[in-house]
């Protein structure tokens, strides 16, 4: 506590017991003297700090707060368990402050080029290979905004060393709309959320449900839902049904090449692309959806099972079994960052090898004509609702 906590009548709140004045020597960092050089870079860089609202709050704090210089150390006969510094053996380094430099101290250790450069260090190698530093995105949570977008950036000025290209600032997890808290027991479990409806399932509605930066609300409820809705009827009825009728109508061999949901698919992967470069997860997933969403309307409107009865239709069953089997490849490219076991198995079950993990796959027609598929099977089996 500081002179600013005091109450007016200069005595503090009595919820802090009794307060006893202290007084130390210890080492500052020069944080005041950077106060208009941090503003300008955040105003130069609108994208430094994401999302637009987390980097007004930095700003606000900047602009309407003088910023103090920070005391970075502790005595060590006070604080023996802390990390000494290096320059001087009475003292240890102050928490925050030791945990930031870990960012480069580590890559340091490695041999990284850029940081062992700029320390002019005796490790420094001609040839290193080990880089990763400066972060291409510095993802952290909402309540250390302040130390990663106000003391790190000034850390790294005084050090010589290149900022990270973008701090990205993600919310909480609630759960049924109150703070999760293990005294309380409102957690989630995630290994016992994984062990009954599996990993994907899992990952998926982290991913779906959270969107980078506000807070996000678990609920079981919502979660058996989107399993039900998302997974198992929407992706998982889509590839069982498109590669249960291939097998059963074209024994398995997929026909010539045919373009009619190439333009829904090509929409769903710019869109994906797109999003995933400005860190948007949710809105890239949703956009991954309307493309399942759309190949399921498509079997409902051109009604494959009905054109199989017709000889004169097999031309059209042709291009409807095509356009359905390469949407689930399509899907399997689109889908691997989010849920890389169901990718990997619709992969197989296409008959294709290896790993949908090139977003460049996601161009349509990657499905050869005569390409024999394997064999089909429920993706995200369903679950009976529990009794109430």
């Amino acid at each position: 506590m500081t002179d600013k906590d005091r109450l007016p009548d200069g005595t503090f709140d009595p919820a802090y017991g009794e307060v006893s004045e202290l007084e130390e020597s210890n080492y500052w960092f020069k944080l005041r003297a950077q106060q208009q050089w941090l503003i300008d870079y955040l105003e130069a860089n609108p994208t430094f700090v994401q999302p637009d609202y987390r980097r007004n709050e930095v700003l606000g704090f900047l602009k309407n707060s003088t910023l103090e210089d920070l005391c970075i150390t502790r005595p060590a006969a006070r604080l023996n368990w802390g990390i000494p510094l290096p320059f001087d053996k009475d003292f240890v380094t102050y928490v925050w402050f030791d945990a930031l430099v870990n960012y480069i101290s580590i890559p340091a250790a490695h041999g990284d080029a850029t940081v062992l450069a700029a320390s002019n260090s005796e490790l420094r190698t001609s040839n290193s290979e080990f880089e990763l530093w400066p972060a291409d995105i510095h993802v952290i949570g909402k309540d250390i905004l302040k130390f990663h977008a106000v003391f790190w950036p000034i850390m790294l000025k005084a050090m010589g060393l290149p900022l990270p290209k973008q701090i990205l600032v993600h919310g909480w997890w609630q759960k049924e709309g109150a703070k999760i808290s293990k005294s309380t027991g409102n957690i989630v479990d995630p290994i016992a959320v994984i062990d009954e409806w599996g990993l994907d399932a899992f990952r998926f509605y982290v991913l779906r449900e959270l969107d980078i930066g506000p807070d996000g609300n678990w609920t079981d409820a919502g979660f058996r839902a989107r399993y039900q809705a998302e997974l198992a009827n929407g992706l998982g009825n889509l590839v069982n049904r498109s590669l249960s009728m291939l097998k059963r109508y074209r024994n398995s061999v997929v026909p010539a090449k045919h373009d009619e949901l190439a333009a829904a698919a090509a929409k769903a992967a710019d869109e994906t692309h797109a999003l995933l470069k400005q860190n948007q997860l949710q809105a890239a997933l949703q956009s991954i959806w309307g493309l399942v969403t759309r190949a399921n309307q498509y079997v409902d409107q051109t009604r494959p099972f009905s054109l199989a009865k017709d000889p004169a239709q097999a031309k059209r069953l042709d291009e409807v079994l095509y356009n359905l089997a390469e949407t689930c490849r399509v899907l399997a490219v689109l889908l691997w960052p989010f849920l890389p076991d169901t990718a990997t198995k619709i992969y197989a079950q296409l008959g294709l090898t290896g790993t949908p993990d090139k977003f460049s796959e996601a161009t349509w027609g990657g499905l050869p004509p005569g390409h024999p598929i394997g064999e089909p099977a429920p993706l995200f089996p369903r679950k009976d609702s529990p009794q109430p």
